[in-house]
C-alpha cells in the first residue's frame, strides 16, 4: 500500500513539474511572438520613416519582400511536442495494475466456484430434511454415528458404497451370464431339433 501511495505521490510530482515547465513554455512562446511582433512593428516604422527619406520604389520592395519574411517565419500557433515513454516508475504502475486485475480474476472464480458448491450442498440439505421427514427414526440412528465420530462415519459410509457398487455389478454380471446360458440352452435346443 505505501508502494502505491509513493508512486502516486511521483506521479502528483511529475504532473506538477510537466504543468509548470508547460506554462514556462507558453511564457517564451508568448515572449517570442510580442518580441518578434515589437521587431515588425519597429521594422515597419523604419520602413514609414526610409519611404519619407527615399521615394524610390526598389526599395519599397526590398522593404515589403522583408516584411513578407518577418510574417512568414511567425508561426501561427506554437508547436508542442509531446513525448510518451516507460520509465521505471509507471513500470511498476502497470505491474501493479496487472496484479489488481489478475486478483481480481481469481476472486471471481473463486466467488462462482463457491457458488456452485452452495448449490450442491443446498441440493443435499433438501435431500436430507426430506429424509427426515420421511423416516426420523433411520436419521437419529445417523445422527447418532455421525457424532460419535465423524471419521470412523465418513469410513464406514465409503465402505457401504463400495459394498454396494460391488453387488450391483456382480448382480449385473449374474444377469449378464444368466442370459448368455439362457442363449447357449436355446442354441442347444435347436441344434438337437435340427
Amino acid at each position: 500500500m505505501k508502494k502505491i501511495e509513493e508512486q502516486l505521490e511521483s506521479i502528483e510530482e511529475v504532473l506538477s513539474l510537466v504543468i509548470r515547465k508547460n506554462a514556462s513554455i507558453e511564457n517564451l512562446i508568448q515572449t517570442a511572438t510580442e518580441s518578434q511582433n515589437k521587431t515588425l512593428a519597429d521594422s515597419v516604422i523604419d520602413i514609414k520613416n526610409d519611404l519619407k527619406q527615399h521615394s524610390s520604389s526598389q526599395n519599397l520592395e526590398t522593404y515589403l519582400s522583408e516584411i513578407k519574411q518577418a510574417v512568414a517565419s511567425v508561426p501561427k500557433t506554437p508547436e508542442v511536442q509531446h513525448h510518451h515513454h516507460f520509465d521505471l516508475q509507471s513500470k511498476g504502475f502497470i505491474i501493479s495494475a496487472a496484479l489488481l486485475l489478475l486478483s481480481t480474476a481469481i476472486s471471481i472464480a473463486v466467488a462462482i466456484s463457491n457458488y456452485g458448491e452452495s448449490s450442491r450442498l443446498q441440493e443435499s440439505d433438501i435431500k436430507f430434511r426430506i429424509a427426515r421427514q420421511l423416516s426420523p427414526a433411520l436419521i437419529a440412528e445417523v445422527d447418532s454415528i455421525y457424532y460419535e465420530d465423524p471419521d470412523r462415519a465418513e469410513l464406514e459410509t465409503q465402505k457401504r458404497e463400495a459394498h454396494e457398487i460391488t453387488v450391483r455389478e456382480a448382480e449385473k454380471l449374474l444377469k449378464q451370464r444368466q442370459n448368455e446360458a439362457k442363449q447357449a440352452r436355446e442354441l442347444l435346443n435347436n441344434l438337437k431339433r435340427d
